[in-house]
This record gives C-alpha cells, sequence and structure tokens, in this order.
C-alpha cells in the first residue's frame, strides 16, 4: 500500500537518552533470577504462571537472551511482580497519592535488537500506564519480524489497550490493520487501539526515536494469548 505523507513538523532537537544508563540484560537476569528464587519458584512454576518456556526462562535468568518487552511483561506475571522490579531496583510500593519524576536522559534500558526500551517512572509499582522512549532500529518489516520480536510470518503485533505514541527525532512508518502505512516525522504524534495489528519502522536511515504510552495493564491481562518470540 503507498505510504501517506505527513507534513513534517521541526521542534527543536535535544540528546534524548543517556548511553550511560543501560539497565543491561546481565542485571536483568540476575534480578529476574534472585526474585525467583526469594519466592521459593522453580523455573516450571513461573512457565506455568508466564506461558514461556522454562528453557526460555533459563537462557533469560543466564544472559543468554534478551526478552521482548512482551517477554517482560509476561515474565513479571509468572513471577507475580511489577515489571519496574525486573527493570529497576528502586520500585516502591504504590500509594493513591502518587509522583514520579524522570530527568532527562534517565530510566532503565532494555534492548531486543530491532527495538531499544528506556522506561519511565520505574520507581512507582501498578501503573496504568507504561510510559517508555523508544529507540527504532529496524528499517523493515522483515528486520522487525527476524529480529524475534514478531514470531509470526506475515501478522502484525496486537493486544488489548491503547497507545500514543510522539516522535522526537528520525522518521516512523507506522504500519496497522486496516489504514495504509503512514509516515510520521519529528513532531508528529499517533494514538491507535492496540487490538489493531501494527508495528513501527524507522523510516530513514537513522535511527528513529518515540515517546510511547502503553495502557500496560490491559496489555498484562491478554498477553498470555499472544505467541511471542524469545
Amino acid at each position: 500500500m503507498p505510504v501517506q505523507k505527513v507534513k513534517p513538523r521541526k521542534p527543536k532537537e535535544k540528546p534524548l537518552v543517556d548511553s550511560s544508563l543501560d539497565a543491561s540484560a546481565s542485571a536483568l537476569a540476575r534480578r529476574a533470577r534472585r526474585i525467583r528464587k526469594a519466592k521459593g519458584m522453580t523455573l516450571s512454576d513461573v512457565e506455568a504462571n508466564s506461558g514461556i518456556t522454562a528453557s526460555t526462562i533459563s537462557k533469560i535468568e543466564n544472559d543468554a537472551i534478551s526478552p521482548s518487552y512482551a517477554n517482560l511483561i509476561r515474565l513479571s506475571k509468572g513471577l507475580g511482580v511489577d515489571i519496574v522490579e525486573l527493570v529497576s531496583e528502586s520500585a516502591q510500593a504504590s500509594v493513591k497519592t502518587r509522583r514520579s519524576i524522570s530527568k532527562w536522559g534517565e530510566g532503565p534500558v532494555h534492548s531486543i535488537g530491532s527495538h531499544e526500551y528506556q522506561l519511565l517512572c520505574t520507581d512507582l509499582t501498578s501503573k496504568k500506564m507504561q510510559p517508555m522512549i523508544a529507540t527504532i532500529h529496524a528499517k523493515s518489516l522483515h528486520e522487525f519480524k527476524s529480529s524475534g520480536a514478531q514470531a509470526e510470518k506475515d501478522k502484525l503485533f496486537s493486544h488489548e489497550g491503547e497507545e500514543l505514541l510522539f516522535v522526537f527525532s528520525g522518521e516512523v512508518i507506522l504500519h496497522t490493520e486496516h489504514y495504509a502505512p503512514v509516515h510520521l516525522s519529528r513532531g508528529d504524534c499517533a494514538y491507535i487501539d492496540s487490538t489493531m495489528g501494527h508495528v513501527c519502522i524507522s523510516g530513514s536511515e537513522e535511527d528513529a526515536v518515540v515517546f510511547w504510552v502503553c495502557s500496560e495493564g490491559a496489555f498484562l491481562e491478554n498477553v498470555e494469548n499472544i505467541d511471542f518470540g524469545s
């Protein structure tokens, strides 16, 4: 289908991510193993609760693979913890009156190959929304799928909930069911129903950087029904 062009806008550029603030896969691996053992759970217990195979969980704990964002959600469900407890040591219990501040460039970073996610406001658990900054490396649908972020060939990613994305830098091509692909430039924004198949790839030679917000609760409730790659 033809790509629909959206008129570019040019907000001021500013460095977004401090590369030194990298929540390494090794730290996540150690954290996942520590949480599981502290709860007295076996790999099979976590498999039963999460839908991720015990062998994949073992690979995550041994830093042999880096889990996708979807599998982070599933793993946190299997361990009975909030996702931020897997990616950050600073999570605190939720209270009725809450506020969280993420300074520019702060936040644990998780890479899945095609995308890199920097989670924001990770000191709060049980949030109804998950804000993050995503760096999109994939330049084609084939590259995205071959990275392991989407397991089923020729199908777009879908789950319950809604999400919003705002392009900070670079260009994004947003593919969704029912609509022609749309080309988004710096300053452009999209709000979508996540039950539509969807995927974002970079629309230029440079990586795209996007502010992304997902309704994590709805994602969590339905993620066990989705067949994801590791």
